[in-house]
């Protein structure tokens, strides 16, 4: 493997279009047309991209708020290597990057604007790092991912004393997507931006930072890498990063990428035995979403498993997810299609180290035809990669971004309905001792499988689902219950009951035991949310729980788009704590920091910590930057 210097501030697609948004200004002036004639990045955004990006809850795709958060790196990534390189197909090089610099204006400086006491060394804190314990070493405090926390402090006696303790804000970005890493003294924690900072646990100080130069998609992870311990992170692009825990110091990067709208999203999963240290990754992809562009040719991409050597980051294993894709039909715009394709891995696998297998949970297919691994969990060998079983929650489901309202040429025949398994898989056992697999799908059901053949012990759909309901980023399992929230957002359709909440099932019969039913809690004025300035609404469109929960022996944490954090009492479900962090806060590295909706991995336990990602603007929901610290007071 080729190693290659992770200070570059460019991906390869990236730097070429920087360079020749810079040499295309250069090549005019020299022509002698006047600077005046440079392209008009306003305009530009106006013309093309505003009415998918308009302030308004019920958009696509970020808010203009959420956007004029991001760097000019995050952009033109999106528009030369990301979701929209297809809408920014008609744009020259000089266009993107004027619509680049009118989005980030401001935004540039914020990495430069850290004061001397952002790091520890000038606060007199200790820049040491302990990796010997690790509270929470990547998705799941365990390997099994049930995100259930053994080492927390906090409980229902102390919970309401819950006060915060500092703030860390992330910079360039409008989305705070990436879960820390938790070790006795140092927090871990990514920017999509493309830094990767150690903080001090206490204080929230720095300790070392590195920057990747590229656009970070997944949450860390800390394992083994030789004789060296190893933060684990993956890009935009579908590259993996290795970096040395104590030191900063980058160790590998690999490139997992199988297709040009290849990405990683889910997080990878270090894994050591006595047959050495390795890392799996899941691969997902961008072609769901370039599908819009009525001349793409839909779709050639698939996802896939890797496993790669975590010393090293060879690639040892590479198990895909369906066949290559193969021309099929010609679409009304007159553009060839191709197929099989999709089924992205979006999802952490889990490894079961007793069966020497992982599990992981897939999406739809982009295009038609639809085969027998979309939207399933498949079960994969840990040393070769070959699928011991596979079971389908949903069959016939090829759908992409061009099936909206209006099905545009791209969309496959089958049209949806979307319902992937986003959430990692949970192995839990029960209080019998019986070995279950847990997943939760968009679909808005619950399954419970057999980890030894995939055979179906219970199912529970608690909601209709939808392409953003259901469950979808994850679960959580403590003793005998299983958590689960629903993501159900209240779009007014025909037949379609949204049942936004946090639910707690058996885990051996799959029965509701209770349900904290999510409200609004204020009254919504749509013609006021769409004219509205802000992209923090008083009272937001967005307010179900699609965050990943985390529990311990007797609460369970979990947080709403409306960039609220609730801690509920394990047994009952009672409300004893809750947090509201759509607001500005004073961060500890001295750049300004803002709350918004908290999707994704959303809250963490570790120790005497609570942790919340807060700031996420997929979807028209809330922009955010903050890391937000809890600790019990005194």
């Amino acid at each position: 493997m080729q190693f290659t210097n992770s200070s570059r501030s460019w991906s390869v697609l990236v730097a070429s279009a920087l360079c020749l948004a810079v040499l295309a200004p250069m090549a005019v002036a020299q022509e002698g047309v006047a600077a005046s004639d440079e392209p008009d990045g306003e305009g530009l955004f106006r013309q093309h991209c505003f009415s998918c990006h308009r302030n308004s809850g019920r958009s696509e795709g970020p808010l203009l708020g959420a956007l004029q958060q991001m760097s000019q790196d995050q952009v033109l990534t999106s528009m030369t290597a990301g979701k929209m390189q297809e809408q920014a197909a008609m744009l020259s090089s000089s266009e993107m990057f004027a619509v680049a610099n009118y989005l980030s204006s401001g935004a540039a400086k914020e990495k430069d604007a850290m004061p001397a006491t952002a790091r520890c060394e000038s606060t007199g804190v200790s820049t040491s790092i302990s990796t010997d314990v690790l509270q929470l070493r990547g998705w799941s405090p365990d390997a099994e991912n049930t995100r259930y926390q053994p080492n927390s402090t906090i409980t229902k006696d102390n919970v309401g004393d819950l006060e915060l303790a500092w703030v860390f804000a992330l910079p360039d970005v409008a989305d705070a997507r990436s879960q820390p890493v938790v070790t006795e003294d140092t927090v871990f924690v990514a920017a999509i931006s493309g830094p990767v900072y150690a903080l001090d646990r206490q204080t929230g100080c720095i300790k070392w930072d590195y920057d990747t130069g590229a656009t970070l998609r997944t949450s860390m992870a800390l394992g083994k890498a030789g004789g060296q311990t190893a933060l684990f992170v993956g890009d935009i692009a579908a590259t993996v990063f290795a970096i040395n825990a104590h030191t900063g110091e980058p160790l590998w990067e690999q490139s997992v990428k199988l297709f040009e709208s290849s990405a990683t999203t889910g997080t990878p999963a270090p894994y050591s035995d006595e047959n050495g240290d390795r890392l799996f990754v899941p691969l997902s992809g961008f072609d769901v979403v370039l599908a819009t562009n009525p001349k793409f040719e839909c779709c050639k991409g698939h996802g896939a498993v890797l496993a790669l050597d975590a010393a090293t980051g060879e690639i040892l294993w590479t198990t895909h997810m369906t066949k290559d894709a193969v021309k099929t039909y010609i679409s009304s715009e007159g553009v060839q299609q191709w197929g099989p394709s999709g089924i992205p891995v979006w999802t952490t696998p889990t490894v079961d180290a007793e069966r020497g297998q992982i599990y992981v949970g897939t999406g739809e297919n982009t295009s038609s035809p639809a085969t027998h691994l979309s939207d399933s969990i498949v079960a994969l060998d840990m040393r070769t990669g070959a699928i011991r079983w596979s079971f389908q929650g949903t069959r016939n489901d090829a759908w992409n971004m061009a099936c909206g309202r209006r099905a545009g040429p791209n969309c496959p025949e089958e049209n949806g309905p979307d319902f992937d398994f986003g959430a990692a898989a949970v192995l839990a056992t029960s209080s019998s001792g019986r070995d279950i697999v847990v997943a939760g799908q968009k679909s808005g059901e619950v399954h419970a499988l057999d980890p030894d053949t995939g055979e179906v012990l219970w199912q529970n759909r608690i909601s209709d689902g939808s392409a953003l309901g259901g469950v979808h980023w994850g679960i959580t399992v403590s003793g005998d219950r299983v958590f689960v929230p629903m993501a159900d957002p209240p779009f007014p359709r025909p037949g379609y009951t949204p049942r936004p909440g946090v639910y707690a099932l058996d885990l051996e019969t799959g029965e509701v035991e209770w349900e904290h039913k999510a409200e609004r809690g204020c009254e919504l004025d749509m013609a006021a949310l769409r004219s509205s300035e802000t992209p923090w609404p008083d009272c937001p469109f967005q307010y179900s729980f699609s965050a990943a929960p985390m529990s311990n022996e007797t609460l369970v944490f979990s947080a709403s788009l409306d960039g609220r954090v609730f801690a509920f009492d394990a047994e009952s479900g009672e409300v004893l704590w809750q947090d509201h962090t759509v607001k500005e806060f004073e961060a500890v590295n001295g750049i300004d920091a803002h709350g918004g909706s908290i999707d994704n991995s959303g809250v963490q336990l570790a120790g005497d910590l609570l942790l919340v990602q807060s700031g996420y603007s997929l979807f028209g929901q809330m922009p955010g930057n903050a890391v937000l610290a809890y600790r019990v007071k005194d």
